[in-house]
């Protein structure tokens, strides 16, 4: 691996764009592998860039809506058709358990006696830090029709900060302050629509926090369709649409 962080878009869109597929991020840091959430579409991308099946480390779930956790089923069936052997770690909120494994049993009624590697899982209290590994992680709820939390990550002197879903909480700008890269998800243009964030909030955040970079995910069709989408993105250059595959690294 070269560069302290990496990360990786393997999906941009929202659980209905049929132009991009949900969004998931694959991040490497400090040789550590994870992913941050895994929507319907994504294990296909994932397995895209995948070769060793024991390479990932952990998956996160930012929260319990399909376009964010139903691809566990397929990326957990795959990890087993490859011969994964290690412990594939599920990071997320209570009942994170509960949830992967009904899941499973109803996308694959009985597989989940043949799995011959542990998946564990491991919930986590909104607001309170956790380490993986050497990454510090600390876990930032939101305002989302279901229960969400993004997640800052701390790599040595990095740092990422990714959504999920939601509208940030006011205490959101000072907690991920000079982020190397925040990605949030902005599915209305200006309109804040309960439960979601807005491009034009993101862009307020990017200067309250002084984001170095913002990466804008998870639009709805028609807020990527709106002409006033590009010069409001124009008003700040460090802004920006990612789009699948995209790789940002940082030394």
């Amino acid at each position: 691996m070269t560069g302290l962080l990496r990360v990786r878009f393997l999906g941009v869109g929202e659980s209905c764009d049929t132009g991009h597929a949900n969004t998931s991020l694959l991040v490497e840091a400090k040789e550590q592998q994870f992913l941050l959430d895994c929507g319907f579409t994504v294990p296909h991308r994932f397995f895209r860039f995948c070769t060793d099946p024991d390479r990932l480390d952990a998956v996160w779930i930012s929260h319990f809506h399909g376009d964010h956790f139903l691809g566990l089923p397929l990326l957990i069936l795959r990890f087993w058709e490859m011969g994964r052997t290690r412990p594939l770690l599920l990071i997320g909120q209570d009942p994170i358990g509960e949830k992967w494994s009904a899941a499973m049993e109803l996308s694959y009624p009985g597989f989940l006696d043949k799995l011959t590697f542990p998946v564990q899982p491991l919930a986590i209290i909104p607001g309170e830090n956790f380490s993986l590994g050497t990454l510090e992680l600390l876990p930032i709820p939101s305002r989302h029709s279901q229960p969400n939390c993004g997640l800052l990550v701390t790599a040595g002197r990095r740092r990422l900060y990714y959504s999920g879903d939601g509208r940030p909480q006011p205490a959101l700008a000072e907690l991920i302050r000079g982020c190397d890269l925040a990605v949030h998800e902005a599915f209305t243009l200006e309109t804040t629509m309960n439960g979601h964030g807005s491009v034009a909030r993101c862009l307020r955040l990017r200067q309250e926090a002084e984001l170095k970079r913002l990466a804008l995910v998870h639009l709805e069709r028609k807020t990527r369709q709106d002409p006033a989408l590009a010069p409001l993105l124009a008003s700040d250059p460090r802004v920006f649409l990612p789009r699948e595959d995209d790789l940002v690294t940082f030394d």
